[in-house]
């Protein structure tokens, strides 16, 4: 092991509440700035490329070219971000799609850019998009105490939700006045204000860092990742849930709808529920406190019957809307318990590896689910599709809910001390007796 410096609390923030310190501050700014971009660039991307007269195939391509990089890079990513300050590489991956969609932007407003190039330029987002994960996930429980994990990512939480609502309508807007290359460029500025704040954290508390060789390093994340049967049981889930609750409620929600009337504005009405939902989560996982968290991420799992259930019913607009925000809530809920179970058990110069791993499943899935979702559906119909993933769904709820790693897990922080969760989800440390 050799020390790097990591971000640390300066002696300003001691005694603080963890939102008035200056490094959450800075790094609240960063991850806002470069989601509102995210977010608004994922409409005027598409409208972009439509408007140079590209087909929906070659939309495709380009999708999938920024999509596929974090799919095969997340693993390792998460390897070197172990290794490396976290900080710094973030800030790369930041610098590298602030190049990337400023070059873009001026390509689209200009001539029609080629094919393969552009394709080349969201690769290039999709490669920073893979570092830059795995490296704010081990990032975030050095910034913050252990008690204050729970809140940290609850507020990072509402700002995301909050600028999934907000982002896509900007971008709509600027795509209307015919500006889609001018939402293309404030994404690159969004990256490069995050790289700015990202490089004024303060970096005063040393961290260990592996010396040994990188395929070294990479299999002791899987080990470490083995070890703990409750990690594998709710990455496991997480995963299921992708294909039998994510993709039917988000692909076959807007095609039941097609051909009803006002159907576009219908299911409009029903994706800002999903964000109302998802505010309502962070916000109720800002105040509410568990001592289980698998039973919290279960209970998250069975609210997502809710939406299925009202969809494959072919329920009226306003009850399709609640169940937009049940579905929301339980999303956002799903995905602060993991996170923050994760940073509180996992000793953290393991954090980003265990993470990206975490998220190979939570995203590499997607792709799949969504095919999967819409053969199964012309095979089928879409009710029988929608009732059994509600079926589905609740029986591994249930199925989890009787195994023991998930009523032993207890939410206290173990990396604190150099401890760790055992197979069974117990508490041991490097005494090897057994604590509370």
């Amino acid at each position: 092991m050799h020390v790097t410096q990591q971000p640390g609390p300066t002696d300003a923030d001691r005694g603080r509440r963890f939102w008035q310190t200056r490094n959450f501050i800075l790094f609240f700014v960063a991850t806002s700035a470069s989601t509102l971009g995210s977010a608004m660039v994922s409409v005027a991307l598409t409208f972009a490329v439509l408007s140079h007269g590209h087909s929906a195939s070659i939309l495709g391509l380009v999708l999938a070219a920024q999509a596929a990089p974090v799919v095969v890079l997340m693993v390792p990513a998460g390897a070197i971000a172990d290794r490396w300050v976290r900080r710094s590489l973030m800030v790369g991956a930041d610098l590298l799609r602030c190049a990337s969609q400023g070059l873009t932007a001026i390509l689209m407003a200009g001539a029609h850019p080629s094919v393969a190039v552009l394709i080349g330029l969201v690769t290039l987002v999709g490669v920073g998009n893979a570092f830059y994960g795995p490296a704010e996930s081990g990032l975030i429980p050095v910034l913050a105490r252990p008690e204050d994990l729970r809140r940290v990512n609850s507020l990072l939480s509402l700002s995301g939700s909050i600028t999934a609502i907000l982002g896509p309508s900007l971008g709509g807007m600027l795509v209307a006045i015919g500006s889609a290359p001018i939402a293309i460029g404030c994404d690159a500025v969004t990256y490069a204000i995050s790289a700015i704040c990202l490089t004024a954290i303060s970096t005063l508390r040393p961290a260990r860092r592996a010396t040994a060789p990188f395929q070294t390093q990479l299999l002791a994340g899987l080990r470490e990742f083995h070890q703990r049967r409750w990690l594998i049981l709710m990455t496991a889930q997480y995963g299921f849930l992708n294909l039998a609750a994510f993709a039917p409620f988000l692909i076959l929600g807007p095609v039941s709808l097609a051909h009803v009337v006002r159907g576009a504005q219908s299911w409009g009405i029903i994706s800002s529920a999903i964000g109302i939902g998802g505010i309502f989560g962070g916000g109720v996982s800002l105040f509410w406190h568990v001592s289980r968290p698998l039973v919290l991420y279960e209970t998250a799992a069975a609210v997502l019957v809710i939406p299925l259930v009202l969809l494959a019913a072919q329920a009226s607009v306003p009850y399709l809307a609640l169940g937009g925000v049940a579905f929301g809530a339980g999303i956002v809920i799903l995905n602060l318990v993991a996170q923050t179970t994760i940073q509180r058990q996992v000793p953290e110069e393991a954090l980003s590896r265990i993470n990206a791993l975490f998220g190979l499943v939570a995203q590499g899935l997607t792709p799949l689910s969504y095919a999967m979702c819409g053969f199964l559906a012309r095979a089928v119909g879409i009710k029988p599709v929608l009732a059994a993933s509600s079926v589905v769904v609740g029986v591994s709820v249930v199925v989890l809910l009787m195994r023991r790693e998930t009523w032993d897990l207890r939410d206290a922080p173990a990396v604190a001390d150099g401890r760790s969760q055992d197979k069974g989800g117990r508490t041991r440390g490097q005494d090897n007796r057994s604590s509370r």
